[in-house]
């Protein structure tokens, strides 16, 4: 690494570091007023703030691409400003030149990204939203308690597809050991009428045989001319799905999960393709998380060199927001377009990455 480069990485690094904590700050304070309109009398300002952050590592990994963006912006706008980077220019420096200096930068803020989305929010994630239960029923004090069920909102519902038909599952809630309680099953035919309903108190998982041994059930079983209940002290639940699968289901919003977890939710051919879109669209925003940042910091390079090269702090910050939202705006545009007009899903993705990149070479072609 050259002089230029340890230059150009402590300069942005310590301008991304600054604009990540405002925004972070910034967020903090939002989500934290929004917590504190739910009607709870155990969920007070402390409960909310110890929350928010047991859930801050998801919120600092959604900002770091802006923060990249609008840190390297300004770094190099003080830089501009200063003087130091017409002299770098006149050094004989291109911009490819400094480009190629400034991924040292963007690769810590990877790693940084990697860290929080595949270590600390998925953890952060599951430790907030246990303690936000566990607060909310008035047993914050009680941490063993705290992490006695997983117990979402609306439960967990799974759907597979069977021989003759689907089957539906509602389960209410899984302790710590994996065990289920209130599981109700729902069996459908070819034809989409229900067939069966079962409902059992309590099911453990058989990692040997793969499936559930659900206790105590009792059927309902539907035909054209009659029904007929009974009830059983156990029954096999063939469903493969293992507690570990279903803790992450538990929390199933994609922007919470993993890249291994996503692409296992994805790679169960059992989902349907609209309800799976949302996150075929996290994994490969995710996997394409290299791509970018190369655009946002070849957009910042290329802004700073041609229309902003004079211009105040103040102005380049302003048009650094609104170049940001625009990236997220088109990310919102064409993520549709992997459902409603059957666009691969990583195409969709990348199209706004491109397109910051096709903009950049303009502009650089331009003002270099």
């Amino acid at each position: 690494m050259t002089l230029l480069d340890r230059y150009l990485t402590r300069k942005c690094l310590a301008a991304i570091i600054t604009v990540v904590a405002v925004l972070a700050a910034l967020t903090l304070l939002f989500a934290l007023i929004e917590e504190l309109d739910e009607d709870n009398a155990h969920y007070g300002f402390g409960q909310a703030l110890q929350y928010l952050l047991l859930t801050m590592p998801r919120r600092i990994e959604e900002l770091l691409a802006y923060g990249v963006f609008i840190g390297l912006l300004l770094a190099l706008g003080n830089l501009s400003e200063g003087g130091e980077l017409t002299a770098i220019r006149a050094a004989g420096v291109s911009p490819r030149r400094i480009m190629v200096a400034l991924l040292p930068t963007l690769g810590i803020c990877l790693l940084l990204s990697l860290a929080l989305s595949e270590l600390l929010s998925p953890a952060g994630e599951r430790a907030g939203e246990r303690y936000k239960q566990a607060a909310q029923l008035g047993l914050a004090d009680k941490p063993a308690a705290a992490a006695d069920y997983i117990t979402p909102e609306d439960g967990i519902w799974l759907r597979r597809n069977l021989a003759l038909g689907s089957e539906y599952a509602h389960i209410g809630g899984m302790d710590a050991s994996g065990e289920l309680v209130n599981i109700q099953l729902y069996q459908l035919n070819a034809k989409n009428e229900l067939v069966a309903t079962r409902r059992a108190q309590r099911g453990s998982f058989d990692a040997a045989q793969q499936h559930w041994l659900l206790t105590p059930v009792r059927s309902t079983l539907l035909s054209a001319d009659q029904t007929l209940s009974e009830s059983s002290q156990s029954l096999v639940w063939a469903n493969p799905i293992s507690p570990q699968q279903l803790a992450t289901q538990a929390f199933a919003d994609p922007r919470k999960m993993t890249v291994q977890q996503t692409w296992q939710y994805l790679s169960r051919s059992e989902q349907h393709p609209i309800a799976s879109a949302p996150y075929a669209l996290s994994f490969w925003q995710k996997v394409l998380t290299p791509l970018t940042y190369i655009s946002m910091a070849l957009m910042a390079l290329a802004v700073v060199i041609g229309p902003l090269r004079h211009t105040s702090i103040g102005q380049r910050l302003t048009l650094g927001l609104f170049i940001g939202l625009g990236f997220k705006y088109l990310q919102d545009l064409f993520a549709p377009m992997a459902v409603v007009l059957s666009v691969p899903t990583a195409l969709a993705v990348m199209i706004p990455a491109l397109l910051y990149l096709f903009i950049a070479q303009q502009l650089l072609r331009r003002n270099a």
